[in-house]
C-alpha cells in the first residue's frame, strides 16, 4: 500500500510548508532546503540521474559559519541505492581542486 504524503507526515511527526516556487513540500524541521525546478531525467547504462535548477536554498542561521553552510552542523544523511542504506555524512576529507593536483 502506498501511503500519501499527508499520512506520512502525520506519522513521522514532521510538518511541512508548500513551496511557492515548486510543486513540493519544504520540511519545516530540516535545517536546509533546496527548492529545485525539474530540467531533465537521464537514464543510461552507467546509471540514472535527475537534473534540476536550484531556485532557492534556505538555511537556518545556526547552520551557517562565516557566511557559508556549516556542513557538519547539518547532521546530514545520504541514501545508497545499492545497499538500500542510509549513512551519516560529515567530516571534511580533502580540498577540492587541490588534492588531486598534488598527484600529478
Amino acid at each position: 500500500m502506498i501511503l500519501n504524503v499527508k499520512f506520512k507526515f502525520a506519522k513521522s511527526g514532521m510538518t511541512y510548508t508548500k513551496s511557492d516556487l515548486v510543486d513540493a513540500p519544504v520540511i519545516n524541521e530540516f535545517p536546509i532546503a533546496m527548492e529545485c525546478e525539474f530540467i531533465e531525467y537521464q537514464s543510461e547504462e552507467t546509471g540514472i540521474g535527475v537534473i534540476g535548477k536550484v531556485l532557492r536554498t534556505s538555511v537556518e542561521e545556526a547552520n551557517m559559519k562565516d557566511g557559508k553552510v556549516d556542513i557538519d552542523s547539518l547532521e546530514a544523511i545520504a541514501f545508497d541505492p545499492y545497499t538500500h542504506g542510509y549513512y551519516k555524512v560529515g567530516g571534511r576529507v580533502g580540498e577540492a581542486f587541490k588534492d588531486g593536483a598534488k598527484l600529478k
